[in-house]
């Protein structure tokens, strides 16, 4: 089993309730909420977590890669929800339940579903699995991209697809759609109520973690 050191920072005004699992080198940004028996879990690399994010019951975060995740500002983490994404944007809703892929990165103002499962597309374009062949006799790092732009990021030896901004993940077939963005000041708005009313209300009927 791997042995994990807990370095563990919390921001100002962030409320962690004492029963939530938060293991590894995790940062949890200012303002953020930690429901009960939620799951933070940094097993080899850190876990950013940005500010004003919301982290409902149930749910688990995870970073199995040695690299840094990156989790932007403002994000919902709805009931039962398993997300392993390399990194996150902000303003993302993850509804209840879903579930997200250590090869996936997540944009910003982006809405999974309930239910739903975000994985790669099982077709990505060639470019990306197979790169267009390098000149044997050219320095790797003089070697100009492919037409089609760079590579893929990799995460050990997979490629890593990006979900795009204003992307919706939904129905029983995971379908993808984009939306203009039309409402999101509403959304944002309705997240900050979420926020005050937690920090308020899970003070009252929970013991809090602390931290030294």
């Amino acid at each position: 089993m791997v042995d994990i050191k807990d370095v563990i920072k919390v921001g100002s005004k962030a409320v962690v309730v004492a029963d939530c699992d938060i293991r590894g080198n995790i940062t949890i940004g200012p303002g953020c909420i930690l429901h009960p028996r939620c799951t933070i879990l940094a097993m080899s690399g850190p876990i950013i977590l940005g500010s004003n994010c919301i982290i409902e019951e149930s749910v688990v975060l995870v970073n199995r890669t040695k690299q840094t995740v990156v989790i932007g500002d403002d994000n919902l983490f709805q009931v039962g929800c398993r997300v392993e994404a390399v990194s996150i944007g902000s303003n993302n809703t993850f509804g209840a339940r879903c579930r997200v892929a250590h090869t996936m990165s997540i944009a910003s103002y982006c809405n999974i579903g309930a239910g739903c499962s975000v994985l790669p597309c099982p077709f990505p374009p060639a470019a990306l699995v197979h790169p267009s062949p390098r000149a044997p006799d050219v320095p790797e790092d003089e070697q100009a991209d492919d037409e089609d732009g760079p590579v893929a990021p990799i995460v050990l030896g997979e490629v890593v697809e990006t979900l795009p901004d204003f992307t919706v993940v939904f129905g029983a077939e995971n379908r993808r759609r984009k939306w203009t963005g039309e409402g999101k000041g509403q959304i944002q708005a309705l997240h900050a109520k979420h926020l005050n009313y937690l920090a308020e209300t899970l003070p009252k009927y929970h013991k809090l973690k602390l931290f030294t």
